[in-house]
């Protein structure tokens, strides 16, 4: 079965809209919808219970009032943390979705998604199979089917082979040498890759070779546009409003 092609977004809220609601939170997806984004990116780790959870940091402390590693709580520790007030107090009580609760109110908003599986290559696969598990079983045929990204090929190696219709992406930050090897053997359709990495040549080969580029995480507009000049698909934004409102309604096709 081929994997699906994917028309990218030009504009994707970073963890929903990181800089303006606590992020990988539903307050930060609504405020993403809300601000002009299409699609939303979330981060999945998995419970000390095995269950898939919307959170970036391996420490609890940063984003929310919890203590330690995520990975060390089961989810019903993880779901009664405080992970809205760090940010704002408005936002007291938002708390640690799983990724069901997070896909079913993106869903509800009519966004697509980038969901980053975000494991090491020890434990890519079980991440990998845990949440496309749950994405499988809870995203809407009538959204586009979402893209799966992360830096550990064992997680993309996993989704190629359990749901190869899929899309995916490989995550970089350097662009290295061998990409597009690796996009090829993992069956990626897209390259996402530090925005402060790339340049119009590297640019130019991956497009050529047939590639989506996606470049994260890019708050400056003129940046932004710099990019879209280049022929960057799309960006990964903190701040999607402020993007929306100078970039062109669509990047390079």
């Amino acid at each position: 079965m081929a994997t699906a092609r994917v028309s990218f977004p030009n504009l994707i809220g970073h963890r929903g809209a990181a800089a303006h609601a606590p992020e990988n939170t539903l307050a930060s997806f609504s405020k993403a919808k809300d601000l002009g984004a299409s699609w939303v990116e979330l981060d999945v780790q998995l419970s000390a219970d095995g269950v898939p959870m919307v959170f970036h940091d391996d420490g609890l402390e940063r984003t929310s009032n919890g203590h330690g590693r995520m990975c060390d709580q089961p989810v019903a520790v993880l779901s009664k943390l405080d992970a809205g007030s760090w940010f704002a107090p408005e936002f007291a009580g938002q708390v640690i979705p799983t990724l069901e609760a997070a896909l079913g109110h993106i869903a509800g908003l009519g966004l697509g998604v980038n969901i980053e599986i975000k494991a090491d290559e020890k434990q890519g696969a079980a991440t990998a199979l845990s949440a496309l598990s749950v994405a499988r079983a809870h995203w809407p045929a009538g959204l586009p089917l979402p893209l799966i990204s992360s830096f550990a090929e064992s997680a993309l190696a996993a989704a190629r082979d359990a749901v190869p219709i899929w899309p995916r992406a490989l995550l970089v930050g350097k662009v290295p040498v061998n990409w597009c090897k690796r996009l090829e053997v993992l069956d990626c359709i897209s390259l996402n890759a530090d925005w402060t990495k790339l340049t119009p040549a590297i640019t130019y080969d991956v497009k050529q070779a047939g590639y989506g580029l996606l470049a994260y995480t890019v708050n400056n507009p003129a940046q932004a546009e710099r990019l879209q000049s280049w022929g960057v698909d799309g960006v990964f934004s903190d701040d999607p409003k402020r993007l929306s409102e100078r970039l062109a309604s669509s990047f390079a096709e």
